[in-house]
């Protein structure tokens, strides 16, 4: 005989698991992608020229 009722709370709890592992992959994706940008020369000298043009503005008083 097939089972007609279903837990919903056992659903919901797979629900929930399925999104924390989403929610997990994504962490460690992001993660992964902001250490390989702060890696890269090109954004290391990009970053490096905002922050000396942002001192010059603050130390002229603006």
């Amino acid at each position: 005989m097939a089972q007609s009722y279903r837990d919903p709370t056992f659903d919901e709890v797979a629900r929930r698991e399925e999104a924390d592992i989403r929610h997990a992959a994504w962490i460690a994706e992001r993660a992964r992608r902001a250490e390989e940008k702060r890696t890269d020369p090109q954004y290391r000298l990009i970053r490096r020229r905002r922050i000396r043009r942002l001192m010059k503005q603050v130390l002229r008083g603006r």
